[in-house]
Formats: structure tokens, C-alpha cells, sequence
């Protein structure tokens, strides 16, 4: 009898355990995982990045282009998640590809009830911190512990690391200089942009740069409303334009002309190859994001060259890319 519980025992030790997530909850999971949903799509993209095997499903289609350096993670199922604004994944595809574990952003809204949900479905849910970019490293650092991949999560966050102290390293050669300000255009228009404290536009904080407006955010969403009049009085040194279209309008808009950003030529289209570069969704591209902007705000300040940096970017965080996928 005792020889029999103590293979129960053995046998139960492995195949479950237990982590501690970030907001101190305890969670059994399974030993072995090998499939894990990600409830949102900043969260998917550091798991993408961290191994696109992990992935069990999607928050959406990832396009053609996108295809090319998702490695396994590119004809999953799309499940949907949780993005704001009443959008919830569909549970009967969710129950179908049987994850092993969720992964979901702590503060999302209505946590609790969605917890609920997860439990009677007995599937464990792990609570991440999404706030801000930094915490990319302990969403690294907790897939490392439910993988045992420490060596993956460690180049990962080097490389976070190194992206964020960018502007620390530049500071004695910023403050020799006039510091850029910058309008961050989204919208067809180019009339929806980001207060102060908004994560959808972290990049620019560390890109050592300053927002032309002063406004408080109204949600977490961003894309605050702005009129044309308070972008005309801030008259950025550089405008960033989120959408082509804009783009390609704004130097034959009247209405844009008298700006000295459009006068200079200094509008700038964010990359969004496979994935955008500054936001939606808010992703590990930041860090690329980041180099990008200094770049573009100070074009002078570094010697190592934008396509290097990109190269060297893809080869860490897309390991799974097909070569020559541009």
C-alpha cells in the first residue's frame, strides 16, 4: 500500500506543479506545456517572440507578410481575446485547441469574471503585467519558468535591456542638442494621437524626444481626439504618421502646409513590417520601434546603421524566419 501511494505521489509531482504569477497568485499547471493562449494580442506577440511553437491560437489572421517570420504560429486557429471595448474570444474555438495554460493581462477589465470562466472550464489561467514595455522582461522571464527555456528568455531580455538604456548611454550628446518634438499622427486624418502616460507611446520616451500636447488620456485605448488647431500651435520639428494614407496626403494638404515638419520634410511613416513598430498592438517591435525613432529624430547621433540594427533584430526575435522575406 505504501509502495502504491508513493507512485501516486511521484507520478502526481510530475505532472503538475505550481508558479507564482505576477499579481502573487499560486497556479497549478501541467508539467509539460506545450500550448499556451495568449488572451491579448500584446501578450501573444511576446510569446511569439519568446517561441511561436507555444502558440495554441490566435487574437487574429496574421497577414502574408506577417506569415514569413511567425514560423508554426502562422495557420493557427484564430480564437479572438480580449481587446477593450466589449470584445471577447470565441470559447467553443478556445475549448477546441485544448491549451495547456492562459496567459492573460492582470489588469484587464472585468478579470474576474473571465477568471471564473477559465476555472470552470479547468483551464489555469497565469497573470502577466502589460503596463509598459519594461515589463516585456518579467513576461520573458515567467515563460522561461513554465518552459524551463531560461537560455531564450536571457538573449531576450539582454537585448530589452540594452534597447532601454539606449537613451541613458545617448544623454551627455542630448543635452548638447535642441530636444526634438514630435506629433504622433493616427487616423486617416491624422487627427487621433497619445497623451502623456499613454503605452502607445512609450517608444518616444526613450527615443528622448517631447509630445507636442498637452492633453489627459480618457482610456487606456488611446487614440485621444485632437483638432488641427492644437497640432498647428504645437508645430512639431517632426510629425510620425501611423497610417500610409495620411502620408501620402499630408504634403499636398493645405491644411497641414504651414507646419514646419512638413515644410522640412520630416514626416515619417512608421514601419509596420511584419508588425508596426510604435503600437497596435504594443509589442516587442517597440524595441526596433525605439531604434527607428532616434533614427529619425537625430539622425546624426549614431554610427551603427538602421539596417543593421533591424538584421540584427530579426535574427533574435524571428528565429523561425524565412530568409529573404521582404
Amino acid at each position: 500500500m505504501r509502495v502504491l501511494i508513493l507512485i501516486f505521489f511521484i507520478f502526481f509531482s510530475l505532472e503538475a506543479r505550481s508558479i507564482t504569477d505576477h499579481y502573487g497568485r499560486v497556479v497549478e499547471i501541467p508539467d509539460n506545456i506545450t500550448k499556451i493562449y495568449a488572451a491579448s494580442p500584446p501578450i501573444t506577440m511576446s510569446l511569439l517572440a519568446f517561441n511561436p511553437d507555444l502558440v495554441a491560437g490566435l487574437n487574429m489572421k496574421f497577414n502574408e507578410t506577417q506569415k514569413k517570420f511567425v514560423g508554426s504560429a502562422a495557420n493557427k486557429r484564430v480564437v479572438g481575446g480580449f481587446f477593450g471595448q466589449g470584445k471577447t474570444p470565441n470559447f467553443e474555438i478556445l475549448l477546441s485547441i485544448k491549451p495547456d495554460l492562459v496567459v492573460m493581462w492582470g489588469r484587464m477589465s472585468g478579470s474576474d469574471k473571465i477568471l471564473d470562466k477559465f476555472k470552470k472550464f479547468k483551464i489555469p489561467v497565469i497573470l502577466v503585467k502589460n503596463e509598459n514595455i519594461y515589463d516585456l522582461i518579467s513576461q520573458f522571464k515567467i515563460y522561461a519558468e513554465i518552459t524551463d527555456d531560461k537560455v531564450r528568455a536571457d538573449e531576450l531580455i539582454a537585448y530589452t535591456k540594452k534597447s532601454l538604456d539606449l537613451v541613458k548611454e545617448m544623454q551627455s550628446d542630448l543635452e548638447k542638442r535642441k530636444k526634438t518634438s514630435y506629433y504622433y499622427a493616427q487616423g486617416i486624418d491624422g487627427l487621433y494621437s497619445e497623451c502623456d502616460g499613454s503605452f502607445h507611446i512609450e517608444p518616444f520616451n526613450y527615443a528622448g524626444a517631447k509630445n507636442i500636447l498637452e492633453c489627459k488620456m480618457s482610456s487606456n485605448y488611446g487614440m485621444e481626439k485632437v483638432t488641427l488647431e492644437s497640432v498647428l500651435m504645437g508645430d512639431p520639428d517632426v510629425i510620425v504618421a501611423m497610417e500610409k494614407s495620411f502620408f501620402d496626403s499630408i504634403y499636398s494638404n493645405p491644411q497641414w502646409a504651414n507646419l514646419r515638419a512638413v515644410k522640412e520634410k520630416k514626416v515619417f511613416l512608421v514601419p509596420s513590417e511584419p508588425f508596426n513598430y510604435i503600437s497596435r498592438p504594443p509589442s516587442f517591435m517597440r524595441l526596433l520601434g525605439i531604434r527607428w525613432l532616434i533614427d529619425s529624430f537625430y539622425p546624426s547621433l549614431r554610427t551603427k546603421s538602421f539596417e543593421d540594427e533591424k538584421k540584427e533584430f530579426e535574427r533574435l526575435f524571428f528565429t523561425q524566419r524565412v530568409t529573404d522575406a521582404k
